[in-house]
């Protein structure tokens, strides 16, 4: 593939997975991820949303008036999966690449099926101090391995009954984290070159692009049909990554 053709593929998913979070709120992870795995491969795709993750996600996560107390709250949550991303992305470089690629396709579709169904579940308060290590620790594993931070991260902070802005506030945070350590990781284990840094921060231009052109929509159409066309699209690619990765190791 030459840099041209990479160039336009990398702009075009990240302009579609941009635009889809402006529309949404959501997915600029997992589909800009799943998309360019599908024709570059998992450890390219994670290098990529380097630049993108952290110009989407620093402003969300600094914006507010609750930083102190998600800090306060949650820091173990955040301090484990940011440790835990380094042995995540060794497992990446060591592992055959089909079985973590299989991983990703899982995740996606497990994803797709949270969101859709909705489950009502609540996290009580006096449960924290256990779960905020635990499913930190295993966020921070399958970050590092697939580049996605959706899976469990966003389930469970969804369920501690946070008010919706202190939500977005906290999920600009652990976003902006997680894609900062998994640059250092990245870097650490030789599968972040210059070349893909480079084409990373050139991504975050169709990034703005798409993530105007989904809000400027999303205040002009209903976005809960967006929403299930979303997931059912998400969802056909999960498939399609894990089927592809299974094929190859069986």
């Amino acid at each position: 593939m030459s840099q041209t053709e990479m160039l336009i593929i990398v702009s075009c998913a990240f302009f579609v997975a941009a635009f889809v979070k402006g529309l949404v709120g959501f997915g600029l992870p997992p589909v800009s991820i799943g998309l360019l795995t599908a024709f570059i491969g998992l450890p390219n795709a994670m290098a990529l949303i380097i630049f993108p993750g952290i110009a989407t996600n620093l402003w969300q996560g600094l914006s507010g008036n609750h930083f102190r107390e998600i800090i306060r709250r949650f820091w173990p949550f955040f301090l484990m999966t940011v440790l835990f991303t380094f042995p995540g992305t060794l497992v990446l470089s060591r592992l055959n690449v089909n079985y973590v690629t299989a991983l990703l396709g899982v995740l996606l579709l497990a994803f797709v099926a949270v969101t859709f169904l909705n489950p009502k579940f609540r996290v009580k308060p006096r449960s924290e101090p256990i779960l905020n290590p635990v499913l930190g620790t295993i966020s921070g594993l399958l970050s590092g391995m697939t580049g996605t931070f959706t899976v469990p991260g966003v389930i469970y902070f969804q369920s501690v009954g946070l008010p919706r802005e202190q939500l977005v506030q906290l999920m600009g945070i652990m976003f902006t984290l997680s894609t900062v350590a998994l640059a250092l990781a990245l870097g650490g284990n030789r599968l972040l070159t210059v070349e893909l840094a480079v084409m990373s921060a050139i991504a975050v231009i169709p990034t703005f692009v798409g993530l105007a052109a989904g809000t400027w929509l999303r205040r002009r159409t209903s976005e809960q049909g967006f929403r299930v066309i979303f997931l059912m699209a998400l969802g056909v690619l999960g498939v399609y990554i894990l089927g592809r990765s299974l094929a190859v190791i069986l």
